[in-house]
């Protein structure tokens, strides 16, 4: 039988708002924290995913870059120094040049490899199942390199996992709703909470600074 809209849409409601009821709430703070010290220490923040990650990693580093530093009005910046942030899928010119000259797995962390990444700057992946071969290979190169490592994913954080200083998962439960089953378990989910994080640790940096 066909299932009637508001019925799909209560579905995803009721699923959303039961993740957010187990919410990674000390895991956040501590990535707060993460881009505080990096701001302090004058670092810099390389953000990165695949596919709606991808999306969420240029959005996430446009607000972090720009939006802790203007006033409430956004149109007057402020005197206050810039957060140094990067999105390393931003560039299709860059990202094709890599796949094709190299391999894709080299994506990220062949931009890492040019930033003379250091143990000053913050890594932050992007991705729902922790395995991607490209997120993973950043990680782990970024661990090598004394930078603080984070994931922000769902399930059971996957290969990165263990390459990660800080580690948000978001708390994923058997889904009912189209395109987020079998091999999309919780895509849908695990994005929207993504891009909530990027917005709380932004929101609260700008509140830091201010203070």
């Amino acid at each position: 039988m066909k299932r009637q809209n508001e019925d799909l849409i209560n579905t995803y409601l009721a699923e959303h708002i039961s993740i957010a009821k187990g919410f990674p709430v000390m895991d956040v703070s501590k990535l707060v924290d993460a881009v505080e010290t990096t701001y302090k220490k004058v670092g810099q923040v390389f953000i990165f995913g695949n596919g709606g990650g991808a999306s969420i990693a240029s959005h996430f580093a446009s607000d972090l870059g720009i939006h802790p530093f203007v006033s409430e009005d956004k149109h007057i910046p402020t005197s206050q120094p810039r957060l140094s942030v990067h999105c390393l899928t931003d560039s299709v010119g860059l990202i094709t040049r890599l796949a094709n000259d190299i391999e894709y797995e080299a994506i990220s962390v062949e931009q890492l490899k040019s930033a003379s990444l250091n143990s000053r700057d913050l890594v932050i992946a992007l991705s729902n199942s922790g395995n991607s071969p490209n997120v993973v290979l950043a990680l782990q190169y970024g661990k090598v390199c004394g930078a603080i490592t984070t994931l922000i994913g769902g399930r059971d954080g996957g290969k990165a996992k263990k390459f990660t200083d800080i580690c948000i998962l978001i708390p994923t439960q058997p889904s009912h709703f189209p395109g987020q089953v079998g091999a999309n378990d919780n895509c849908f989910h695990i994005e929207d909470f993504q891009s909530s994080i990027a917005h709380m640790v932004t929101g609260i940096l700008k509140e830091r600074i201010n203070e």
